[in-house]
């Protein structure tokens, strides 16, 4: 009875977290829940759209394949803004700075809407099929069908950058519920008009994007009124940029940029990998790594809602100089991303099937998926490892090492993997390029994050630790 009662006790997951001096492990996990779910769920969006799209047939597909790079840049440069401003957000508020606090997230938004006119070309397919020919799409059917559902987000970026900082500000207060339900209430409407806009409209590709754009939409106004009613830091969704505004725009992008480039270098691998792939064994294995990535998304997804959820605590005690709790949030984390992310993984490796003929792929692409998904399994140790660290990174506004690190992994390793093993071996083993570079980034995570925790005990006055002693910093 005591364990189930203090199962419960963690489990309790209404109300804002005490970012500052509540229970480290059982704060962790109530902050955890609702960001892997909400994670969970903003990949819902992509997934569902795959999977009614991928009823229509194998070259759209082929063409939504040629638009993960896009997508990842969108949310590159998203990420990176929500990241600034989190962790400076974070800061203020553990320092008890609430006028600063506010200031900081009313001018990341504002960054966020200038941001957005970056991708106004796509608009256009003129310029969309430029950039897709440079990915290695030449079919114009597949060219066509990339630019329609592509030419959506120019117009959804104003909705999703809002979200993105809204929801940054909310997990500083310690509420991570709300960014949880926008994203529940944005994915039944898009599950809902997916199949109506795609096949009883008629609209293909285009209905799967316009679907997205009415769930974000209708969420945006779940989003203000929770902003009115339960945050004290308030923000008008027509927020305009100020001069005044540039010098905290310099300190969200010095934490952003890193990360921004982090995520990009990320859609850069993946294009030249797609190349690969393609020239090697054709559009089956482009059209099974699609599918493998859209599945392992349920388990790597859960270490991204986890540091959606470090990140945060370990700014605010940051600003608090609490230097112990910065470390059981460490740990605590570790334990967390063990037990989810792996459990979750077997499950996928050991059952792919259920996930996988959701898609509806022929039986050699259902093959190369399933090939796929149980040799990427093999360094998710190395993953989990990777993405805890970069939490601290980002935190104390380090991440220029996430961004080394990441290009490393991406660029340096599993490019150069890929086409080896291209020449070398079989379809059946050329996603050991994903283990490979996983083991290879945890390696050079180690190095950084010694290098970052011998500076921040000098920082922050803290003693070295007692060799004869475990220490929270250490692995």
């Amino acid at each position: 009875m005591r364990l189930i009662k203090k199962a419960r006790r963690i489990l309790k997951l209404h109300g804002a977290v005490d970012l500052g001096s509540g229970p480290v492990l059982s704060s962790l996990i109530r902050l955890s829940i609702p960001s892997i779910a909400m994670v969970l769920f903003n990949t819902l969006f992509n997934l569902v759209d795959t999977i009614f799209i991928s009823w229509l047939g194998e070259s759209h597909m082929v063409a939504i394949s040629y638009t993960f790079p896009v997508q990842i840049g969108v949310f590159a440069i998203l990420e990176g803004v929500g990241n600034g401003v989190t962790a400076l957000v974070g800061r203020r508020l553990g320092e008890g700075n609430m006028e600063l606090a506010r200031k900081t997230a009313t001018a990341g938004l504002a960054f966020a809407y200038v941001l957005c006119l970056i991708w106004l070309p796509f608009l256009f397919p003129g310029p969309s099929n430029a950039f897709f020919r440079m990915l290695g799409a030449t079919d114009p059917t597949t060219l066509r069908q990339a630019w329609l559902y592509n030419m959506w987000i120019p117009p959804m970026l104003v909705f999703i950058s809002f979200s993105y900082v809204v929801n940054s500000i909310f997990r500083c207060q310690g509420n991570t519920m709300v960014p949880l339900y926008f994203f529940v209430i944005a994915n039944c409407i898009n599950f809902v008009l997916d199949p109506i806009f795609i096949f009883a409209f008629g609209w293909g590709m285009t209905g799967a994007a316009a679907a997205t754009f009415t769930g974000r939409f209708v969420g945006i106004f779940y989003l203000i009124k929770k902003l009115r009613d339960s945050s004290e830091i308030k923000l008008p969704f027509f927020t305009r940029p100020r001069w005044g505004m540039l010098r905290i725009w310099g300190g969200i992008t010095a934490i952003g940029l890193p990360v921004t480039l982090t995520t990009g270098s990320v859609a850069l691998g993946m294009g030249s990998v797609n190349r690969i792939l393609s020239a090697t064994y054709g559009n089956i294995a482009v059209a099974g790594w699609m599918i493998s990535m859209r599945i392992e998304d349920l388990a790597f997804n859960t270490l991204m809602g986890i540091n959606n959820a470090l990140v945060p605590f370990l700014a605010f005690n940051y600003g608090r100089r609490s230097v112990e709790r910065m470390k059981r949030g460490i740990r605590s984390a570790f334990i967390i991303s063990t037990v989810i992310t792996v459990t979750i993984g077997l499950l996928i490796a050991i059952y792919p099937y259920p996930l996988i003929n959701l898609f509806r792929p022929s039986g050699n692409v259902s093959e190369v998926a399933i090939q796929s998904i149980r040799l990427t399994i093999a360094g998710y140790p190395a993953v989990i490892y990777s993405v805890i660290y970069n939490s601290l990174f980002i935190a104390t506004g380090y991440s220029a090492y996430g961004l080394v690190i990441q290009i490393c992994r991406s660029m340096l390793l599993r490019i150069p993997a890929a086409w080896f093993l291209a020449q070398s071996v079989s379809l059946s083993w050329i996603w050991l390029f994903q283990p490979i570079s996983f083991v290879g980034a945890a390696a050079l995570t180690w190095l950084f994050s010694w290098i970052l925790l011998k500076k921040l005990r000098r920082d922050l006055g803290v003693s070295p630790p007692d060799k004869s002693a475990s220490d929270g910093w250490e692995r």
